[in-house]
């Protein structure tokens, strides 16, 4: 019995070693590839634009009108980002698009510093992204410090040789709060402009989910906000239960087609970057 169950391991393991190969020699670099560029960009949406984002290695310029440019991507190259916290627990929003409009990409995520967690669940996870889509991850500060220089490395789960670095620049706001939101229920003030034109969109108040919203998937759902929107509110300080004794933080939120309300076919802003600018007013009851 010991030897037949042997044998029987031996060849499971040849089996999936096999597999494990012959998945690695299906990747073709040229089939995640777009002008010699990988398929997949990842930014900051927190405190984004020109004035906290900028070339990674120099070699690019920022580009005069974000939704005019003619290529797929929706920066020129890879991006090195600031974030400004308010103390430990604090958020930044990590957003990362699949360029490729037919396949769907599986990636891995790897931050090179303890002091920074993927949503509170460590320094790498491995994630799908739809063809032609584009996600959010929280990134969460761990401890409360005044500066840190941190990258994300973003890679093909088959192939990590293929990957995508964003540089951080983590410093201290001058704000400083103990509660950050994640799933909570919060009213905000928001005002919505067009990154590119600066003409203001909207202004009002909303209640809202910080994160993902449970409502959404409710059998008879409410109207849900656009996924950008409500991954801007994680992260939202506040010191008091009511706001109202003790004013909440800002959040400015730069988001691109895909997760911004103009990114529905046929709307009259689909190809528009958004700039909202979120304040917390009060934590609402659930």
């Amino acid at each position: 019995m010991l030897l037949g169950a042997g044998i029987w391991i031996a060849l499971a393991a040849n089996t999936f070693l096999s597999q494990f190969e012959d998945a690695f020699a299906a990747i073709d670099e040229k089939e995640i590839q777009v002008d010699g560029r990988w398929t997949w960009e990842a930014t900051l949406l927190f405190g984004g634009g020109e004035d906290a984002c900028d070339s990674r290695n120099g070699d690019w310029n920022w580009p005069n009108s974000l939704s005019e440019q003619d290529e797929l991507f929706w920066f020129p190259g890879e991006l090195q980002c600031s974030w400004l916290h308010q103390g430990a627990g604090d958020y930044a929003h990590l957003a990362i698009h699949n360029v490729d409009e037919e396949n769907i990409l599986p990636l891995s995520i790897e931050i090179n510093s303890e002091m920074i967690t993927i949503d509170g669940d460590g320094q790498t996870q491995l994630i799908e992204v739809e063809a032609g889509d584009a996600i959010v991850i929280p990134l969460r500060l761990e401890s409360d410090l005044e500066e840190l220089s941190f990258t994300v490395d973003v890679s093909h789960a088959v192939l990590p040789t293929a990957s995508v670095g964003l540089d951080v620049e983590l410093e201290q706001h001058t704000i400083q709060r103990d509660r950050h939101a994640r799933s909570e229920h919060l009213e905000v003030h928001y005002v919505v402009w067009d990154v590119d034109t600066g003409e203001k969109l909207d202004e009002g108040d909303l209640g809202a989910y910080a994160g993902e919203d449970p409502r959404c998937d409710a059998p008879i759902q409410p109207p849900c906000y656009i996924e950008g929107f409500s991954w801007g509110l994680v992260g939202l300080d506040v010191n008091d239960f009511d706001p109202q004794f003790d004013s909440g933080t800002t959040h400015d939120i730069y988001l691109p087609p895909d997760l911004a309300y103009g990114g529905q076919d046929g709307h009259e802003l689909q190809n528009s970057w958004l700039h909202f600018q979120l304040t917390l007013t009060r934590l609402a009851p659930v």
